[in-house]
């Protein structure tokens, strides 16, 4: 686990690396009959490459992924104070080059309820390199966010985005949810 510090004590940006490669469910939550449904703000397609964004409390989610039941995700909506919120971003059938190596890469914002920036990351690795998993699957990023609310920030609507890169279909998802930080 890697911490980084973006604003002193405000917010903890956690970079998870998760090892090997992961067999992961079956997207047809943006997929029926074959076919793409209606983009969300969470979740888009274009050119057959799909992205989810979900946010949750649970760390566990991500090493239950290489687990052969299926993993549990709770979206989160109202943050704890001191408690870390990841950001779980899922995908779909990124291109592949001739190597069969997979290049997905994130940025990620989240905003105070005022519209400002309380922290970012560029860059965060979704998948780079060897791409073994089956088509249609979904797959969590190598990587991902954390966020931790203190008692000092302000309550209200905080807004997550992430702008999701396909660099070898050349494809661009933006991604958004928010959360509530209650009083």
């Amino acid at each position: 686990v890697l911490f980084r510090s973006m604003k002193p004590l405000s917010l903890i940006l956690i970079l998870v690396l998760s090892g090997g490669v992961l067999l992961g469910e079956d997207a047809s939550s943006w997929r029926k009959d074959g076919e793409p449904v209606a983009d969300a703000p969470n979740m888009k397609s274009v050119n057959g490459f799909g992205a989810q964004l979900f946010l949750t409390e649970n760390a566990k989610f991500f090493e239950d992924w290489s687990k052969p039941e299926t993993p549990k995700l709770t979206p989160l909506k109202t943050a704890h104070r001191n408690v870390p919120i990841f950001t779980a971003i899922l995908f779909a059938d990124p291109g592949l080059d001739a190597e069969g190596s997979a290049d997905v890469t994130c940025d990620i914002i989240v905003r105070r309820p005022d519209g400002s920036i309380y922290g970012e990351q560029k860059d965060v690795i979704g998948w780079k390199g060897k791409y073994l998993v089956p088509a249609h699957n979904l797959q969590p990023t190598q990587e991902r966010m954390g966020i931790r609310i203190e008692p000092q920030d302000p309550s209200g609507t905080f807004t997550v985005e992430v702008i999701v890169r396909d660099h070898i279909k050349k494809v661009e998802l933006s991604l958004k949810e928010i959360f509530e930080v209650p009083q």
